[in-house]
């Protein structure tokens, strides 16, 4: 409901007046009208017995904002009181008009109406009664204050509507923006992952290798610490495009030289495979096409994440890769010999990294044994149909 009239026919403000303020200009209002002649033939006159009934419609607006109705009754009560006392005046009109105007702000449009209406009647007929002819003039006095409380009511309601709607904006605002905040964060995360693991997954195995050779085998020691330095050196450069692109993305560090950006790249990822002694296969099924090139990035990071997770976790330093180009998809398989106690890596932070690309463009993606000795990943990779890539062909 709302509160008061400080400004007496203004629109709700954030910084209003004092209550005290709306009741003294109410109050001096009542009683300077109740000095104004009813009858174009009488002159201004103050009386006592005046007074005393303008300071009991005054009073009786004291108590509109808690008692609207009540109020307004009370109001009209007096009009009709002062007509025998033969004390009717305009200042007690105007109290049941502010009165109205009062119940309208705080009631419904419908319910401002069943008061206001009759209000207005019976005090036309007062006035008519009092001062001998028609009492239009007070008629429309108590519908033009009925009038004018349900178009502050309005306004006010316009008013709270717009500000709650901002609020919900602004609330609205600071949730995407948290929830890109998140996104981000997950963005970075994958992307310092792809970066650095396989790589420090290698300085890992050929220190361990260079550690259990130095002595024994001095020659196998120096190759581990020959690809212990490349990797290191690798790792270096792609942390420091990483940051540079994280700084400004459209630095060098974001270009397609600074690390891969789609299946063009494979063989590169292949080779660098390779050389750290993991013997991998490729195998392409289907009519070679272009890919969107967010599955086309996607599509990299799962195999270079089964791919390091074969050298990591599996034997005999092989891996099988299988890309298969259906008509509006693309299927990965990555399979790997694995020993018989392993039981998965389904924690590791890249299969969890690899799985939100994949749901990232509406694919589906899979792991665990395939067969015996052996583990699989699959990714389901939906495409849209588009024209193949010239110069390319199908190889099996």
């Amino acid at each position: 409901m709302p509160r008061g009239d400080d400004v007496l026919f203004g629109p709700p403000l954030h910084h209003r007046a004092p209550a005290w303020v709306g009741h003294m200009v109410a109050t001096v209002a009542v009683v300077c009208a109740s000095a104004l002649p009813v009858r174009e033939d009488q002159s201004p006159d103050w009386q006592s017995d005046l007074a005393i009934i303008a300071a009991v419609s005054a009073a009786l607006l004291l108590l509109r904002r808690r008692l609207p109705v009540t109020t307004v009754a009370a109001s009209v009560g007096v009009v009709w009181a002062a007509v025998p006392l033969e004390l009717f005046n305009p200042g007690v009109v105007l109290a049941a008009a502010v009165a109205t105007f009062t119940a309208s702000r705080a009631l419904t449009r419908r319910q401002a109406l069943w008061l206001t209406i009759p209000a207005a009647v019976v005090v036309a007929i007062a006035g008519a009664v009092a001062v001998g002819r028609g009492g239009m003039q007070y008629l429309l006095l108590i519908l033009l204050f009925g009038a004018l409380g349900d178009l502050v009511r309005v306004q006010h309601e316009q008013f709270m509507a717009i500000t709650e709607r901002a609020e919900r904006a602004e609330a609205t605002r600071e949730a995407l923006a948290n929830q890109r905040v998140a996104e981000d964060r997950l963005a970075i995360a994958r992307d310092l992952h792809d970066a650095v693991a396989h790589q420090i997954a290698v300085i890992n195995l050929h220190a361990g290798v260079a550690g259990s050779a130095l002595r024994e085998r001095p020659d196998d020691a120096e190759h581990s610490l020959a690809v212990i330095r490349q990797a290191s050196r690798t790792v270096l450069t792609q942390i420091g495009d990483l940051l540079a692109t994280l700084r400004d993305p459209g630095s060098p560090g974001a270009g397609p030289g600074a690390v891969p950006v789609g299946l063009a790249q494979l063989d590169d990822i292949l080779r660098q495979f390779r050389g750290h002694g993991l013997d991998v296969t490729v195998r392409r099924l289907g009519e070679t096409r272009e890919l969107p090139a967010a599955v086309d990035v996607v599509a990299l990071r799962v195999i270079q994440e089964a791919l390091t997770n074969a050298h990591k976790h599996g034997v005999e330093h092989r891996a099988h890769v299988v890309l298969e180009y259906l008509p509006d998809r693309l299927h990965v398989t990555v399979v790997n010999p694995v020993p018989a106690r392993v039981t998965g890596a389904a924690a590791g932070h890249g299969l969890t990294g690899a799985r939100e690309r994949v749901e990232a463009v509406r694919g589906t993606l899979t792991h665990g044994r395939a067969g015996v000795g052996s583990w699989a990943l699959d990714a389901d990779l939906p495409t849209p149909v588009s024209l193949p890539v010239p110069g390319q062909v199908s190889r099996p």
